[in-house]
């Protein structure tokens, strides 16, 4: 099985002319496969794993409660995907409302929100530096990631958005080629170790590490890893779009035993035709998706 989901993952590579990252694990064997398994790529919302990582860290020390009520106001408000952005100032939330609007709709107002309560420092010294994730650096919010990777300010990138047809250019920018002191980024070693310890309850503790993952199957941005798989086919898992980069990283659980699957497309590396000449996210989710159910095929076959 391990040199058949190798000899896919190389064929998937030939895809597109972007970076292709892929972590594989077989949850039941401990089988390991890797494609640029050290090479770091940009997160982009992928990040939002590691803020309900710390959140749950602090419930459990106490410094933290899901129950503790929040209300929204507009100088909160961040830009991108979401539905709080448009959400009346004054609502009340709870931190866990945040929390699945962050992990199942990608909000971004939620995740800047948490990620002001978890703060970058803690995400460092509680969960990446004790697992040793060398490839990884969680420092900015989701503001800072929309305006830093393209470099413009907030109403500048509004301007473009509501633009008809509006589009940046930031091909091989230092942000996309991880060349940046602080940025979001791992890779899918890392992040195939965070989430088995996850699975196996060994990264928070059992009872919170299987809530977090009964989060993540709520996920409902669903075009990469779960796209072409057998229908009901239960995922926990987290996307990432920024630009050209297309990710999902999660674990996929079969009749047959479970795998962690962490994937990673940096269009923004890929050539000029491709950047220019496709939409964001158009090449990346096909191959993904396609690299998805031709994993999970040779896994259950070989079962």
């Amino acid at each position: 099985m391990k040199e058949r989901i190798r000899s896919i993952i190389e064929q998937a590579a030939q895809q597109g002319t972007g970076l292709l990252g892929v972590g594989f694990k077989d949850l039941t064997t401990g089988e390991e496969v890797y494609l640029n398994g050290d090479t770091a790529f940009p997160t982009a919302s992928v990040f939002k794993i590691f803020v309900l990582c710390e959140l749950f860290r602090r419930e459990k020390e106490g410094t933290f409660s899901f129950d503790q009520q929040h209300t929204l106001l507009n100088s909160e408000k961040s830009i991108g995907s979401g539905t709080l952005e448009k959400a009346e100032e004054g609502t009340v939330y709870s931190m866990m409302d945040y929390t699945m609007l962050m992990m199942t709709i990608s909000d971004n107002t939620a995740s800047d929100y948490l990620f002001g309560v978890t703060g970058a420092d803690r995400i460092r010294q509680n969960i990446i530096e004790p697992l040793a994730l060398a490839n990884t650096k969680i420092e900015l919010n989701c503001a800072q990631l929309l305006t830093y990777n393209y470099d413009v300010t907030i109403e500048e990138y509004r301007k473009i958005v509501d633009a008809e047809n509006g589009r940046f250019h930031r091909r091989n920018s230092s942000y996309f080629l991880c060349q940046e002191e602080k940025n979001n980024q791992s890779s899918p070693r890392d992040m195939v170790k965070l989430l088995s310890l996850m699975y196996e309850g060994k990264l928070i503790d059992s009872q919170r590490d299987r809530k977090m993952i009964d989060i993540m199957l709520q996920c409902q941005t669903n075009a990469r890893i779960p796209a072409k798989l057998p229908e009901g086919t239960p995922v926990a898992h987290k996307t990432g779009s920024i630009d050209h980069v297309t990710n999902d990283c999660g674990i996929v659980f079969t009749g047959c035993g479970d795998y962690v699957l962490t994937l990673f497309y940096n269009g923004n590396r890929g050539s000029e035709e491709e950047y220019e000449g496709t939409e964001w996210g158009t090449v990346g989710n096909r191959i993904l998706a396609q690299l998805s159910a031709d994993i999970y095929n040779a896994y259950t076959q070989s079962k």
